[in-house]
């Protein structure tokens, strides 16, 4: 078999033995004797097992984030001198992370390998993340900065880190919304979802700040 086949065959098993176990419950030994490849060609293709973890995570990752700074890119370009509105920057955020859940195939491992990523305190792959996601970090804070002039950088955020924790508890943890509620999810129709946490996170943004509570303060 092809060199190409057998490394998309490590990084399939791989990618669907961590988002079911976790990164740190899978050996080696574990995606070799599931992918049915030897040893040796897990170190010719990615040399260790961090170095697979990583692989495993850019691949779905980079697609992703080179789609939403190419819808943010495009949003500015059409808003001219004006600052993009909070909501397009929410959208460009937003929807090519949903699309990937949306895919019958990849869809779900994805969503569960996120969450790993989310769940697990590993500081070697918290950095590696830091690392893809700089560029986005970066681009779309500038992004929230424009739509927000009025909001000081220690709210904004703070209510960015908020955001992050409701889009990641969606992708990941969709199914609780039916157990708990009776409210049905279907991942197909994503667009319904990001609409649904567009309008969430920009009431969210566009809060009133209330005043800080002074420690020890009586109410």
């Amino acid at each position: 078999m092809a060199k190409t086949d057998t490394k998309t065959r490590i990084l399939d098993t791989a990618e669907r033995l961590f988002a079911q176990k976790g990164f740190d419950a899978v050996s080696l030994r574990n995606i070799i004797a599931s992918a049915k490849v030897n040893l040796a060609a897990v170190h010719y293709h990615f040399g260790s097992k961090l170095a697979l973890i990583q692989a495993v995570i850019a691949r779905r990752l980079r697609p992703i984030n080179g789609e939403r700074l190419a819808k943010l890119a495009e949003a500015r370009a059409k808003a001219g001198r004006r600052p993009v509105k909070l909501e397009r920057v929410l959208e460009c955020l937003f929807l090519p992370l949903f699309r990937v859940q949306a895919d019958p195939k990849a869809g779900p491992t994805f969503a569960r390998l996120v969450g790993r990523v989310m769940g697990e305190r590993n500081e070697g792959l918290h950095k590696f993340m830091m690392g893809e996601l700089a560029e986005v970090i970066i681009q779309f804070g500038a992004a929230f900065e424009n739509a927000l002039p009025g909001l000081a950088k220690e709210e904004a955020d703070w209510r960015s880190h908020f955001m992050a924790g409701a889009m990641a508890h969606t992708l990941c943890n969709a199914d609780l919304l039916a157990k708990f509620t009776g409210t049905q999810f279907d991942p197909r129709d994503y667009e319904t979802t990001v609409r649904r946490l567009i309008d969430f996170t920009a009431a969210g943004f566009r809060a009133k700040v209330s005043p800080p509570t002074r420690p020890g303060k009586k109410k």
